[in-house]
């Protein structure tokens, strides 16, 4: 082979070599922000909620069956104990005054029942039932979204009971 083309072949070389070696250090600054720092930072984001969860749960709560009337009593309001029912199961939600409690960004659940508006990720008074819903006319994946908020609730709550239509 002449010289022309042996200068060609090693710029070539050259040029997919630094080219490859930029690919790589790009691939591992990537990595390194979306697995390692970025990863860092959603630890740093759950340590508030961690001190959220060792929140006192108040005065404890003695299971049993609430219907929707009764649970409008625990709604936190003047140092009440707090309660929120999701899929028919109550639960002990004072450490979590903050999000449920009077002021807080969800206060509307306090004392009811927050399935349906859980279900459809709503926040709006229109969906909100002040008495029994059997909850039969949400679609599937209502239903799963609910389900999800029950995982969620059973991890962070204490349940103290159940939600029935009425005592007769």
């Amino acid at each position: 082979m002449s010289g022309p083309v042996i200068e060609a072949l090693v710029e070539t070389d050259t040029s997919a070599y630094i080219i490859t070696t930029l690919a790589l250090l790009g691939g591992i600054l990537a990595f390194y922000y979306f697995y390692i720092y970025d990863t860092h930072e959603e630890e740093e984001e759950q340590q508030p909620q961690q001190q959220e969860e060792e929140e006192d749960e108040g005065e404890p709560i003695e299971p049993r069956d609430f219907t929707p009337k009764e649970l409008r009593e625990f709604d936190g309001v003047d140092g009440r104990p707090l309660c929120v029912a999701v899929n028919f199961n109550v639960y002990n939600v004072a450490k979590g005054r903050s999000f449920y409690g009077p002021g807080g960004p969800y206060e509307i659940l306090a004392g009811r029942d927050g399935s349906r508006m859980l279900a459809l990720m709503s926040l709006d008074k229109a969906d909100l039932k002040d008495d029994w819903d059997d909850l039969s006319d949400l679609m599937p994946f209502q239903r799963d979204s609910l389900n999800d908020w029950v995982i969620k609730f059973e991890s962070r709550y204490t349940k103290v009971g159940k939600l029935i239509q009425s005592r007769e």
